[in-house]
């Protein structure tokens, strides 16, 4: 009995060993929901991506190189839509930052040598002025034609900033008989680096009086007559009154060349007056010899003759003077006393 149950129990073994072999290849090949998946490898082969034709293949396009364009309103989107180069290297490739060629400051070819800029010649420093006492009285005899007289001329250095002049002239002997009255001049202003610069002149003869105010930094000049309505003058540059043309040129001399040229007011207009330097020469004054420097105006027929020595050893102070007046009468200033 033993042997004829053997075949059946061997089958019976041979068919529980299928079904195990069979079961467990199922659970390999689907796996739990959950748990990672192992593809075999010819799985991977089957679901590759064949690479599309060249002709269809859009080349890939970094955002960075991609800039919007604005389409003009009135032109078809053809001609707005910029042309797409056909290289995608140079589409993918990152595109770096635009530089301002004009912006940039070009490196200076020595930077460690630097030529010191040569000065100009129009903002030189003026040279230092003549020294001049705080007070100066000095007294001249006049010759009028026929008539003779006296006048005083007073310069006064206030802190040498600011100065007045005062002029007065009067007849004296028997020309006091028909010249009554004075004339006095009167000349305020600032000292500057350069010179005088008037600000205010005064005139007076007898009963009759005019003043004028300069108006340096505007260039302008207003004049209030003894009669008539105020006038206006503009100018450029210095500018001169009668009076204190001649202690600028006391305060400037020598000059630097051989011609002078001024814009002066004469109590009644401004002019431009050119003085040519003469050299030296010898007075005879009141106060004794005096080596003098001698100017005079070249355009003599325009406004009249006028020449003036300074002399060199006297601060340059004016010591002889010889004028003309619009009626063509000869005027001469003599110096007689100077204090100090």
């Amino acid at each position: 009995m033993g042997r004829s149950l053997r075949p059946w129990w061997l089958a019976l073994g041979v068919s529980l060993l299928l079904h195990v072999v069979l079961m467990g290849r199922v659970n390999w090949v689907l796996p739990m929901a959950g748990q990672p998946a192992a593809f075999p490898p010819f799985e991977a082969r089957l679901v590759s991506v064949i690479a599309p034709s060249p002709q269809l293949a859009r080349p890939a396009v970094s955002v960075a190189t991609v800039h919007r364009v604005p389409r003009p309103a009135d032109k078809p989107l053809q001609e707005a839509a910029p042309a797409v180069p056909t290289d995608p290297v140079k589409l993918s490739a990152p595109v770096e930052p635009a530089v301002n060629v004009e912006a940039a400051p070009s490196a200076p070819a020595d930077p460690v040598r630097v030529e010191p800029k040569a000065p100009d010649p129009a903002e030189a420093a003026p040279p230092p002025l003549n020294p001049l006492p705080a007070r100066i009285d000095m007294r001249f005899k006049v010759s009028y034609g026929v008539a003779s007289g006296e006048q005083t001329m007073v310069w006064v250095n206030e802190g040498g900033q600011r100065y007045t002049l005062i002029s007065v002239a009067e007849a004296t002997g028997l020309a006091g008989i028909f010249y009554r009255g004075k004339f006095v001049q009167t000349s305020r202003g600032r000292i500057t680096p350069y010179g005088l610069q008037p600000e205010a002149f005064w005139d007076q003869r007898g009963d009759k009086r005019s003043s004028a105010q300069f108006d340096a930094a505007q260039g302008h000049l207003t004049l209030n007559p003894a009669k008539g309505a105020p006038r206006h003058f503009a100018y450029q540059g210095a500018v001169q009154d009668a009076l204190s043309l001649f202690f600028h040129l006391a305060l400037t001399a020598p000059p630097p060349g051989d011609r002078l040229t001024y814009t002066v007011f004469n109590g009644k207009k401004l002019r431009d007056y050119t003085y040519a330097v003469l050299g030296e020469a010898v007075v005879e004054t009141g106060v004794g010899s005096l080596r003098a420097l001698h100017l005079a105006r070249v355009d003599a027929e325009r406004d009249g003759r006028f020449e003036v020595w300074l002399a060199v050893d006297r601060h340059y102070l004016p010591v002889r003077v010889l004028s003309s007046d619009d009626k063509h009468n000869q005027v001469e200033l003599n110096i007689h006393a100077i204090a100090p």
